[in-house]
């Protein structure tokens, strides 16, 4: 299992993923910004719901 702080670091590799291809998106025209906003955050939501379970297994299994 890896460390609390990894796990940081992974939340935040998604949701920067999740951002680079919106914007991406965006700028390259091929989606309008109100489908942008609904997929950023949809994907958004989706990462944080699997870090915090994630995370929660991790603090709870913990071993000493």
């Amino acid at each position: 299992m890896p460390e609390s702080q990894s796990l940081a670091i992974m939340l935040f590799a998604i949701l920067g993923f999740c951002i680079f291809l919106a914007l991406g998106a965006f700028l390259g025209k091929k989606t309008d910004l109100g489908k942008l906003v609904t997929f950023a955050g949809v994907v958004a939501l989706i990462a944080v719901v699997c870090f915090a379970i994630y995370a929660a297994y991790y603090f709870v299994t913990m071993v000493e």
